[in-house]
């Protein structure tokens, strides 16, 4: 992450940035009105019991199921994205690094033992990642998840190179 001078994080596309965020709250707006929040870590984390519509019969139906697993390669690869400058082998390394990482975390529901091994004692004592073993134990591995991930990073590639050049 390219870093100032005065120790300043610099952001070179101030809309992919913004972009990222809102594409990552939207994903986040899917779990809270899709899903009950007693089976979501983050309203968990937050402290968030609200229940604001019937979960039993999901509003967004089974589009609802992989639109988070889409938002999430598409959002976190456009604010990575952010703060590099623009170029498509950088674009195309942001956007595999990050359908990589979450087609790891994809297969470690599938092999739940492996996955719970592999992972780190001291990611107990970092937020988020203290409850990847209960993520990997509790989860289900889901393989339209894969392809919404690669669909994300196929989305998230074109936005970035339209992005990137739009200075």
């Amino acid at each position: 992450m390219p870093i100032s001078s005065k120790g300043i994080v610099i952001v070179h596309s101030r809309a992919q940035l913004l972009a990222g965020i809102f594409l990552l709250l939207l994903g986040a707006l899917v779990y809270v009105v899709d899903r009950s929040p007693d089976q979501v870590y983050f309203t968990r984390f937050f402290g968030i019991h609200l229940k604001i519509f019937d979960t039993s019969t999901p509003l967004l139906g089974s589009l609802g199921l992989r639109l988070p697993a889409f938002f999430h390669v598409l959002s976190f690869s456009l604010i990575t994205g952010s703060f590099f400058r623009s170029g498509k082998s950088r674009y195309l390394v942001i956007c595999v690094f990050w359908l990589m990482v979450n087609c790891c975390f994809e297969l470690g529901q599938k092999y739940k033992t492996l996955a719970v091994r592999l992972t780190p004692d001291f990611f107990e004592h970092i937020p988020f990642l203290e409850n990847t073993r209960a993520y990997f134990q509790k989860g289900t591995f889901d393989v339209y998840d894969l392809v919404a991930f690669f669909i994300g990073g196929l989305a998230a590639y074109g936005l970035l190179l339209v992005t990137g050049r739009s200075k």
